[in-house]
């Protein structure tokens, strides 16, 4: 048994003038789930206590609530792994009016569904027998993933966009569009037209929704990214901002314009500045922003791997990952990218450099999650792994935190949705963080707040974007910490943005971004 503190939220709107919290103290079984314990408290504590619930196996949705900030099925989630400092905290949905406690309106989020049309649409012009057509496995797959959805509005609960955008259409909706695109007997054309006027391009890729999926559908690649490779194809898409970002990179290889002179440019292919015999030896790929705006965040890593005794290698002819193509759905222009890196990264492996370090996360998703498929679809081999810089620094070498200087300062890191989308948690960098002396790193209660510029939106949606961003910088200011820091040189061109925006505006900006190589490489150095 565990002693847990129950923080459940509570609103009766016929005698109560504002939600409260009340606490319940319970003795918890090892396996119970939070539903367990919620029954428990209305059975023999507070049979007032409101929330739905009905099958009690994860199948009908009813009992979807958040927990920590993050929702999910009560009935499917385990105490034991919520629990945080012996409590749990219960509330209901997000974006959905409260009827009563536990309990929301859920129409919203029904008309939202209704407005795709969620329903096969027949040709009823062709009379007579119609064979069915053979479905192609690639779309079978889509239908039946797709149609594991059972409608329990976590998904829309959890959605960034819509905390700031009620117009979009969210992501379960947009599950049910990818579900009859991939039908062959639904006869509906306009339905890839309708998701991109619905806000197909509004999302940022940030995951939340697949976080908060108890079905565990794959929304961003296979229904998000899926969708917006079929507008394109079929002529809807992409949006004319992210074919001129494309157009950019074909043309200057690169997705932002080059300030001051490139990274590549200021350093070495090789570079080890110690004696002896290295511990390690990588390649590093800087991506765009690092290479073509942040060439201090290059410095910092550069010095870091020294400090650690790593040598490192920096190809010249190294090009775009190709993200933007692929988060807009451009997709088909991507071989020349795949193409120029892999076999660069595959020559360094014949020579025995087979660690290839991305010091970008949105270069790290594309690498990890796109390129294995689209190597294979173009005969590549892939002779080399791929690594996020962190998680090489925290997994593969033996760090160097003796050197580390103290650093005074109250900060709270910024989670990049691309780490997530890469499969690496959090805690790879939380960890790091504490390893330098002095730091008080305070913990955001829930880590998917995006800072709204991936998936194009920065680009196509600048106002969607920066709103988001400035709800990121808030939320911290309300922790009373001194910035924000974050691994992701995209989530740093974005704050920076909306920083300069209060400045221009005349408000009074207290806050500082930290980029977390910077911050790292500054406490080697003999004084901070």
């Amino acid at each position: 048994m565990m002693k847990v503190k129950f923080n459940v939220y509570r609103f009766n709107p016929e005698t109560d003038s504002k939600p409260r919290h009340e606490e319940y103290d319970l003795d918890v079984a090892q396996d119970s789930t939070v539903l367990e314990a919620l029954l428990y408290i209305k059975e023999n504590i507070d049979e007032s206590l409101t929330f739905r619930s009905a099958c009690r196996m994860g199948q009908c949705g009813s009992c979807a609530v958040r927990i920590n900030k993050r929702a999910g099925l009560a009935c499917k989630t385990h105490v034991k792994d919520v629990i945080i400092d012996g409590s749990v905290q219960v509330e209901p949905l997000d974006h959905l009016e409260v009827i009563r406690d536990l309990v929301v309106n859920m129409e919203p989020f029904y008309q939202s569904l209704k407005v795709v049309r969620p329903w096969r649409i027949t040709d009823l012009t062709k009379g007579g027998f119609t064979r069915i057509p053979k479905i192609p496995p690639d779309q079978l797959e889509h239908m039946i993933e797709n149609k594991q959805c059972i409608m329990c509005a976590a998904c829309y609960s959890d959605c960034n966009v819509i905390d700031v955008d009620r117009t979009f259409v969210g992501p379960a909706a947009l599950v049910e569009v990818c579900r009859f695109i991939c039908d062959p007997l639904d006869a509906h054309e306009g339905r890839l037209r309708e998701a991109v006027d619905l806000g197909l391009f509004k999302c940022p890729v940030d995951q939340e929704c697949e976080v908060a999926c108890p079905r565990q559908i794959d929304i961003r690649r296979s229904v998000v990214e899926h969708l917006r490779y079929q507008s394109v194809v079929k002529g809807v898409g992409p949006l004319p901002q992210h074919r001129a970002i494309v157009q950019s990179v074909l043309d200057t290889g690169g997705s932002v314009p080059i300030v001051d002179a490139p990274a590549l440019d200021l350093f070495p292919e090789y570079i080890k500045n110690f004696e002896g015999e290295p511990q390690d030896e990588i390649v590093l790929f800087t991506g765009c922003i690092i290479n073509r705006r942040q060439q201090p965040v290059a410095q910092a890593i550069i010095d870091i791997f020294q400090n650690n005794r790593v040598a490192v290698h920096l190809p010249k002819g190294q090009t775009c990952c190709g993200s933007p193509f692929m988060r807009t759905g451009q997709r088909d222009a991507m071989k020349p990218f795949v193409t120029k890196n892999f076999n660069i990264f595959n020559e360094y492996a014949e020579k025995g450099v087979k660690k290839v370090l991305t010091s970008c996360s949105g270069c790290n998703s594309t690498f990890r999650k796109d390129y294995p498929k689209l190597a294979e679809e173009y005969g590549i081999p892939i002779n080399f792994e791929i690594y996020d810089v962190g998680e090489y620094m925290e997994r593969k070498i033996k760090l160097n935190t003796g050197d580390l200087k103290p650093t005074k300062i109250s900060l709270m890191y910024h989670y990049p949705c691309h780490i997530m989308a890469s499969g690496l948690e959090e805690e790879i960098y939380l960890n790091l963080i504490e390893k330098i002396p002095g730091i008080e790193l305070v913990k955001v209660p829930k880590s998917g707040w995006c800072c709204g510029g991936g998936g194009g939106v920065r680009s196509a949606f600048p106002e969607l974007a920066d709103r988001l961003a400035s709800r990121r910088i808030e939320i911290a200011q309300e922790f009373g910490v001194s910035g924000l820091v974050t691994n992701c040189p995209f989530c740093m061109l974005q704050f920076i943005r909306v920083l300069d925006q209060k400045r221009e505006r005349g408000e009074e900006v207290r806050f500082k971004l930290y980029d977390f190589y910077e911050l790292f490489a500054d406490a080697y150095k003999p004084t901070n």
